[in-house]
């Protein structure tokens, strides 16, 4: 009897049986942990990758303008639908009303500092143009578990939440070192919208250079990495510009911005009269600007501006006054321009053309070469002073059109910002635009040299098109844009 208990006592058939059925509650409790462990991953993913897509495409609206913000919100709510599984109730749409939105001026230095209800009433902002980030916050999604709690062996649920932070870049490169303040700043528009709205169109421009003080009918000079009068003829700077900021540039010369603009007429003075047979210095395929000369080597070194009634450049508009740097209407005197220039009557489709266009209208109608008062002697469009070929000769890019930034001045002639700009200053620009250069520079004072001369009237000059959603799109080539995640 003692030796059947103790073999029964030994016994170990059936010991991994009963180990499994021992354990098969705690590996099934695993296997449901990492089954809820994967279920949320894949909840927290699908949350993240919807906030992703919603802030970026709000972002990609908060280029400074004043309707920024409600195109973001525009944006957020109807071109963006996202959509989150693997929770309570199936699918879900991640729209506008699945997720708060806040626009914030600055976000925290480091990742680990939270961007709280605090951070938000502090740095948060309902102006479109101080928005630089968007902040999309999902409400919580709540996911039941498969796994039971212990306590009372009940399913529980866990809430799930994603955020994300983006901002709007852009980057603009081959600009000429140059920006000018913008003339609607005193109504409130961005020129973004005032071009949008129609209140640049056929509208000249006269800009001069800003002081500590500037304000609309000012220009300034932004910093380049090559010579000043290099980067205006050419066209390129060396550099590229961002919209967050650009610095001017100190020590500004504008005998250096003469020099370097004209040589897009036809006209080669100071340093840049041996650059004549360059390439990189040739001069617009239409320089008609009203000069005498018209044969010969007189004028390729001077503007030589003589009276309308034997060459004619463009006109200038009627100016306010005190002048705020732009016409009051697109009217100028489009028939006298053409029936000097060309001797026939200004065709229908100029009636009410800006100067651009009707510079455009010569190149593409063969119109160039029509000389004015139909003299022998009458001034062209053509140039005479280049020598570098007129294989080499194109209007793309058109040579008489410049890229600069625009900035709101309004920000240093604030006396309560204690805010100047002087030598170095970084300027936050509200957009870039392209300019058609309508006459060369021409300098007050004759006898000074054109390399150095600091008297110069103003440059004139008509906006062509402005980046941004109130934009013809003709500048996209020229500006990098994008929306990028920063949280």
């Amino acid at each position: 009897m003692g030796r059947k208990i103790l073999d029964v006592l030994f016994d170990d058939r059936g010991y991994v049986t009963a180990l499994a059925l021992i354990s098969m509650p705690m590996l099934l409790g695993l296997s449901l942990l990492i089954i809820d462990v994967s279920r949320g991953n894949n909840l927290h993913t699908d949350l993240q990758n919807a906030v992703d897509g919603l802030a970026l495409a709000g972002a990609r609206e908060l280029n400074g303008s004043p309707d920024a913000i409600t195109r973001a919100n525009a944006a957020i709510a109807n071109l963006v639908k996202n959509q989150a599984r693997f929770s309570n109730g199936g699918p879900i749409i991640m729209d506008q009303t699945k997720v708060s939105v806040a626009y914030l001026t600055t976000i925290p230095a480091s990742d680990d500092t939270p961007i709280n209800a605090a951070w938000i009433t502090t740095n948060g902002t309902t102006d479109g143009t101080a928005a630089a980030y968007v902040l999309v916050r999902s409400t919580p999604r709540a996911m039941t578990s498969l796994f039971p709690l212990p306590v009372g062996l009940t399913n529980q649920t866990a809430n799930f939440q994603a955020e994300a932070v983006a901002t709007y870049t852009a980057a603009a490169c081959d600009v000429t070192p140059l920006f000018i303040c913008n003339p609607f700043e005193g109504q409130g528009l961005s020129l973004e919208t005032a071009f949008a709205q129609g209140l640049t169109y056929s509208r000249e421009l006269q800009v001069l250079k800003t002081d500590s003080t500037p304000g609309p009918g000012n220009f300034g000079l932004l910093d380049t990495d090559i010579p000043l009068k290099d980067a205006f003829a050419k066209g390129a700077s060396g550099q590229c510009y961002t919209k967050e900021s650009v610095v001017t540039k100190t020590g500004v010369t504008l005998g250096q911005v003469n020099v370097g603009l004209n040589v897009r007429f036809d006209i080669y003075a100071g340093s840049l009269g041996s650059a004549k047979s360059d390439p990189l210095y040739r001069p617009a395929t239409n320089v008609r600007k009203g000069a005498k000369f018209t044969t010969g080597s007189s004028g390729c070194g001077k503007v030589d501006s003589d009276v309308p009634t034997k060459a004619m450049g463009f006109p200038p508009g009627t100016y306010p006054t005190p002048s705020l740097g732009i016409s009051t209407n697109g009217s100028w005197d489009r028939t006298a321009y053409w029936t000097l220039n060309h001797g026939t009557s200004l065709p229908t489709a100029l009636q009410n053309a800006s100067r651009y266009d009707v510079y455009r209208y010569e190149i593409d109608h063969n119109l160039v070469g029509d000389k004015a008062g139909n003299k022998p002697s009458g001034e062209t469009g053509t140039p005479r002073c280049y020598t570098g070929g007129a294989q080499t000769l194109s209007d793309k890019p058109d040579r008489r059109t410049i890229f600069a930034a625009v900035v709101n001045c309004g920000d240093f002639s604030d006396s309560t910002k204690h805010t100047t700009i002087s030598g170095k200053t970084t300027l936050k620009p509200d957009a870039f635009v392209s300019l058609f250069l309508t006459n060369p520079v021409e300098k007050q004072d004759n006898s000074q040299a054109d390399d150095t001369s600091a008297s110069e009237k103003p440059i004139r000059l008509e906006i062509v098109d402005v980046t941004g959603q109130g934009g013809s799109g003709t500048l996209d080539q020229f500006l990098r844009e994008e929306a990028q995640l920063v949280r």
